[in-house]
Formats: structure tokens, C-alpha cells, sequence
């Protein structure tokens, strides 16, 4: 508490409060639900009618303003005051919602004095009914009004919509009952704080996505509250939020509780809504990691020990498929991914397992090594390194697996060019290499043609070419087909025949043969 010099808008503005409240007590009372008992609240009138009765006996309020219960006492303070406005130093009461300056006016405690001096600000007026509330009563303060349900923990309605309409997260319905955030709302298994309030049937839960590292969920759903136990009365809790699917006994099933201390310090503030759930998952963790088995998880969803069903959920490319098989079976303890792509997995494996890795796609050493250099040095996608290294290499064995030529013919050479490349890489290259060594005249203009019928390509470039150059190439599409479609070996007697039919006898040599 620190005092702070009154201003005359302050001595203005208690000056009128007590004004209003030498006419009605009212102001100072709260709201009965239905049920609760009247008696005490009786007793509590009958007080501050008798200090009212007394608004212009300056001496006797000021008795009243020593003695007796705390809320008349503060009453008899104002009305006192009113008779002679002379403001003391202003105090600072400081709690969680910020601070609240205050006039020390009487013998009461301060809550009481905010109380009374406040009376148009429930969650103000509140403070004035926490001696109540460590007594068994419940009290909820709206914008509008100070209600008391007694003995029953069940806030009002208005109270309730109140509390969850002022969230500053965007929640909407879930499982049982719940509200959740969107990512839960879609089902997502994600690390998740739990913050509830049976008596008032709420339950609330936000993933760590959504968490933030200036928001606590607890407080701003228990604020404006004065209850017998607050700590009793809430729950907290955090989830991994895994969907175990193993048939094995899984660690997942019985990590422990949000432990107490934890609790405690997330409940007073200590901890944030993200700050509460990263040191729960850093508490269990260690737990799972220990274990003996493998335990496979993506996306929230745990597959246990069972690898072919972890690589299955993951939806590998072939390559991807090859390197995951290669390397998971070395894994023990958790194995975790935030998302279930293939992708996630290879890069939490690669730092530990590169050469693994690519030599399960590549299976030349050398170039292996290679591969694995230059990504260390640039590092970028390990899966779009894996998927260009996997058509390397099948381009590499489909070459391989054709024969060799020598001292090719120009239209030999050129056939056998654009077969490989088709043959290797696809229509697309094939079509970007014959335009590209298309001559300006010769007999390979007429095959060229003819391979693009073949590749249903023609129309988009019959203007190239003469309607000699087209007839030719028409003749020729019974044989050009089986040169870039027929089985590797038979790829020889393929491309002899198309050139014997093109009227090139004499055009080269099969290394080897």
C-alpha cells in the first residue's frame, strides 16, 4: 500500500457517492438469488439504516466509524465525510486485477472502504463480502450488479454468460459438454490446458497452439468472484491429448497428474496458460523416453512400438518409404512428430541418421557421400533431397540398363538422345530435347515429327515442319513407338528397326556386341 495525494476530482467524485448513498442503502447490498437465506443480509440493512439514520451527526458517526461490522463502519466513514469534506491521503490497495486507490475514512478495513466508496463497480462492491464469503457465502459480481447465492456454488445465469463471454480466447463446442478452441474443435490431439468449474458447469480447453504466453485462463474465469474455496471450487489440469491406438502397454495411459506444486503456481499466476502446459510436457516427458520400447507418435496419435503402422500414417513417397524403413528400427524410446507427413519424421531423423538415409535411396557409395555433403553444407528439405536423389538414381539404372553405341549416324545419335531421355526422365523431356536438337534439314526432321505423333505432341508444333517432313514422319510412327516404349531389352532390335525403316541401314555400332 502507498499513499497518494487526493485530487479535488477525487474529493468531487466521494462527495457525490456519499450523496446518493445518505438517501439509500441499496447501492451497498447485493442481489438474493433464489434460496438464499435473507436473514444475515436483514441483519446487515438494519446496520446501515441505523448509520443512515444518523447521516447528520457528525459525532456519532464518527463513533460509528470505530466500531462494530466492517461494511457499516466504512458506511459511517462516507457519510462522515460528507459533513466535512476534508480528504486524507489517498491509499493504493494493489491485487491481481490491478490497483485501487482508496480513502482511509474509517476504522474499517480496506476492503470495506473500497467497498463503500465504490459502490456503482460490483467487482468493487465485492470486496466488501469477502469476510462473507470465507464464511460459506458465494458472491458474483457482473458489470451490473453484485449477486449472492448463499450457500450454493452455482453461479446465476447472467453471471455465468458473463464469464464466458469475456474470454479472451475463441472457444466453441466440443466433446461432453466442453468448450474447446479450434484446433480441438476439428479433433486435433494436441497438448492441451484443462480449466474447469463444476459448480457452474464449465469446462474449457485450449490446446498449445492456441495458449498464450499473457493469458491465464483460470483467472479470467474465476475473476469477480468472492467464494468459500477458491482452490477447491476450480479444476486445472494439462493433457498430452494422445490418442493411444497400440494393443502394448503404453506409457501414455499412465503418466501422472499436473503436479500439485505446478498447480499452485499456475493458480496464483505464477505460470501462464502456455507456460503451465510446456513445463507439465517437460515434467512427463523424460518418462516416455526412458522406455524400453519404441514408442511412435504423430500427430497426436500414439502407434506404440507398431513401426509398419507409424510409416503408414505418415504417407510416404516410395523413397520416403525406403529411408524410414532403413533407419526407424535403430530408434528406441519416444519418437514424436507434430504432424503426420513423412517429411516431419525424416527431419528429426536426418541430423543423426544422414548417411543412413541416403544410401538407402542411393545405392552408389560415392555419390551417396556426395548427396550427404552437400546437404550439410546447405541444408534444405530432407525429403526433396531423398525425391531428387531417388530419380537420379532410377534415371541413373534406367540408362544403364541400355546398351552402349558408338559411332552413331547423325539421325541414329538423335533417335537414341531423345528414346534415352523420354526413357529417363519423361514425355516432357523428350519433347524439350528434340525441338532443342531439332536440325534445319536432314532425315531427322521427319523422325523428330514422327515422334511427336508418338508423343501427342504434333499439333502444338506441325508449323515447323514441311508436309514432306510430316508424311515422313507419319510412316514412321509403327516403328518409333517400340524405341521409347519397348522393354529395356529389346530397346536394340527397337531402334535398329526404326532406323532400317527410315532408310538408315548403316548407322552405328553396340559397344560390346
Amino acid at each position: 500500500m502507498r499513499a497518494r495525494r487526493a485530487s479535488g476530482g477525487r474529493e468531487g467524485e466521494l462527495t457525490r457517492r456519499a450523496a446518493e448513498l445518505r438517501d439509500s442503502v441499496e447501492p451497498l447490498l447485493p442481489k438474493l438469488a433464489r434460496g438464499c437465506p435473507t436473514e444475515r443480509f436483514d441483519r446487515l440493512r438494519a446496520a446501515l439504516e441505523e448509520v443512515r439514520e444518523a447521516r447528520d451527526d457528525e459525532k456519532r458517526l464518527e463513533r460509528m466509524a470505530r466500531w462494530g461490522d466492517s461494511l457499516p463502519r466504512a458506511y459511517a466513514g462516507l457519510l462522515r465525510f460528507y459533513l466535512e469534506p476534508e480528504l486524507p491521503a489517498l491509499l493504493v490497495a494493489r491485487y491481481p486485477s490491478g490497483e485501487i486507490p482508496y480513502a482511509p475514512l474509517s476504522k474499517a478495513p480496506r476492503e470495506a472502504e473500497i467497498a463503500v466508496q465504490s459502490p456503482d463497480d460490483p467487482t468493487r462492491l465485492l470486496l466488501g463480502y469477502l469476510e462473507w464469503a470465507r464464511k460459506g457465502y458465494h458472491f458474483f459480481a457482473t458489470d451490473d450488479d453484485l449477486y449472492c447465492t448463499g450457500s450454493d456454488p452455482k453461479p446465476p445465469d447472467e453471471f455465468r454468460q458473463r464469464q464466458l463471454s469475456s474470454l479472451s480466447y475463441r472457444l466453441g463446442p466440443g466433446p461432453a459438454g466442453a468448450l474447446v478452441c479450434p484446433h480441438l474443435g476439428t479433433g486435433g490431439h494436441v497438448a492441451s490446458l484443462v480449466v474447469g468449474w463444476p459448480a457452474a458447469s464449465i469446462d474449457l480447453r485450449i490446446c498449445r497452439r492456441c495458449a498464450k504466453d499473457d493469458r491465464h485462463l483460470l483467472s479470467e474465469l474465476s475473476g469477480r468472484v468472492a467464494i468459500p474455496d477458491p482452490e477447491g471450487s476450480y479444476e486445472v489440469g494439462v493433457s498430452l491429448n494422445v490418442e493411444c491406438t497400440s494393443a502394448s502397454d503404453c506409457p501414455h495411459r499412465h503418466l501422472p497428474a499436473l503436479p500439485r506444486g505446478t498447480r499452485k503456481r499456475y493458480a496464483f499466476g505464477k505460470l501462464s496458460d502456455r507456460a503451465v502446459i510446456d513445463e507439465y510436457v517437460a515434467e512427463v516427458r523424460p518418462e516416455l523416453e526412458r522406455s524400453r520400447e519404441p514408442i511412435f507418435v504423430a500427430e497426436g496419435v500414439c502407434y506404440g512400438p507398431d513401426r509398419v503402422r507409424f510409416i503408414e500414417a505418415l504417407a510416404p513417397t516410395p523413397e520416403e518409404r525406403t529411408a524410414l524403413e532403413s533407419v526407424l528400427p535403430d530408434v528406441r524410446g519416444l519418437f514424436e512428430v507434430d504432424e503426420a507427413a513423412a517429411s516431419r519424421a525424416l527431419e528429426r531423423l536426418w541430423p543423426e541418421h544422414a548417411e543412413t538415409i541416403v544410401q538407402a535411396i542411393v545405392p552408389d557409395p560415392q555419390r551417396a557421400a556426395q548427396l550427404v555433403r552437400e546437404a550439410r553444407n546447405a541444408p534444405g528439405r530432407v525429403s526433396e533431397l531423398l525425391h531428387r536423389a531417388a530419380r537420379a538414381s532410377r534415371e541413373r539404372q534406367t540408362l544403364d540398363a541400355l546398351p552402349a553405341y558408338e559411332a552413331l549416324a547423325p539421325e541414329a545419335a538423335y533417335l537414341d538422345a531423345v528414346a534415352r531421355a523420354f526413357r529417363s526422365q519423361g514425355p516432357r523431356a523428350a519433347e524439350k530435347l528434340l525441338l532443342e536438337r531439332l536440325p534445319r534439314e536432314g532425315k531427322q526432321r521427319g523422325i523428330a515429327f514422327g515422334l511427336l505423333i508418338v508423343l501427342g505432341r504434333e499439333a502444338s508444333h506441325a508449323w515447323q515442319f514441311t508436309d514432306t517432313e510430316k508424311n515422313f514422319g507419319q510412316s514412321q510412327v509403327p516403328n518409333l513407338g517400340p524405341v521409347l516404349k519397348a522393354p529395356s531389352d529389346g530397346y536394340h532390335d527397337a531402334l535398329a528397326g526404326a532406323l532400317a525403316a527410315a532408310g538408315v541401314p548403316e548407322w552405328g555400332r553396340r559397344v560390346g556386341a
